[in-house]
């Protein structure tokens, strides 16, 4: 479909601009606001888990970062070098114990 030929009300057409503004500039001429008033009205609740959630990532924002790059160069060094060992019961633990806390939240 070509631009130019797009029906009424889409683009820059002048027919449903022009009613637009007509309908608002009577609206005002009547004393009358526009809906906008309506929104003032509505509200937002968070679930319980939203706010927990929010306090979490502000106590993350609060905390300053731990400096772990004496750890981070040993296990580099470690690794190039080959004798760097995965404590397989250790790893299964973790990732056990990350899933239950993703339930929690």
């Amino acid at each position: 479909m070509a631009i130019d030929k797009l029906p009424a009300g889409i683009g820059n057409n002048a027919p449903l601009a022009n009613k637009y503004k007509q309908s608002v500039t009577n609206d005002i001429a009547a004393g009358t606001k526009p809906s906008a008033t309506s929104a003032n009205q509505d509200s937002v609740t968070l679930t319980p888990q939203a706010q927990r959630l929010g306090q979490v990532q502000q106590t993350l924002v609060n905390t300053p970062a731990p400096d772990n790059s004496a750890r981070l160069e040993a296990l580099k060094k470690a690794i190039n070098e080959g004798s760097y060992q995965v404590d397989s019961d250790k790893l299964a633990a973790n990732i056990s114990r990350f899933e239950q806390d993703l339930e929690g939240l």
